[in-house]
């Protein structure tokens, strides 16, 4: 007897049914602004540690301080445009820029809840805890570069720049150690221009480069 197999039509395998996870869910246009967002901010950070220079060992500026604050507002728009393309990945991978997206609105609110202090050292406990995101987010940074560059959705120069963006923090440290507040200052400035501020610019040229 003769077996006709015939496919079923209870769990079809077309792919055009199936949404891709991996599927870009922001406009180019808002790409484009991110990318703006992440080089203005940057460049301005990197201008206002250069014109404090050493006078940030004495305490708190103001130019510092609210250049700071346009840094972290690019970097959280170049965060938003890392998770909604996936560039960490599927799954797991969306929790490294998830929770940047919860650390860097503190490191912003941080910047703005410490005009009226004249030095780190007057801040009451409570923003004390909360300065600690300063650099758990900079760590993030790093480790979000880690995953881009292994996850291997973004190609080109593209995959490698947020690798080294996030690793402004640990350069800025050595640079400290090495040749002092002074040298640290400009190697700063210089990270920050060469790879925030590069990404921006190539997303505000290309946004469909994501």
């Amino acid at each position: 007897m003769a077996v006709h197999i015939q496919p079923s039509n209870v769990n079809p395998e077309d792919s055009s049914s199936r949404p891709s996870a991996a599927a870009p869910t922001i406009s180019p246009g808002r790409v484009r602004l991110a990318g703006v967002l992440l080089a203005v901010g940057a460049a301005a950070w990197a201008a206002g540690t250069v014109i404090v220079g050493d006078k940030i060992q004495e305490g708190i500026q103001t130019l510092d301080s609210v250049t700071g604050m346009l840094f972290v507002v690019g970097v959280f728009a170049l965060v938003e445009v890392v998770l909604r393309t996936r560039g960490t990945g599927d799954r797991w991978g969306r929790v490294i820029p998830a929770g940047l997206l919860v650390l860097l609105p503190v490191a912003f609110l941080v910047n703005a809840l410490s005009f009226g202090y004249a030095t780190y050292d007057d801040f009451p406990p409570a923003l004390l805890i909360l300065d600690a995101s300063w650099p758990l987010s900079q760590i993030g940074m790093l480790v979000l570069g880690v995953a881009v560059a292994v996850t291997r959705r973004y190609q080109g120069a593209l995959r490698w720049l947020p690798l080294l963006a996030g690793m402004w923090f640990p350069v800025s440290m050595v640079a400290q150690i090495v040749g002092g507040s002074t040298v640290s200052v400009y190697v700063s400035a210089a990270w920050l221009l060469g790879t925030h501020s590069h990404i921006g610019i190539r997303l505000a040229a290309s946004p469909r480069i994501v």
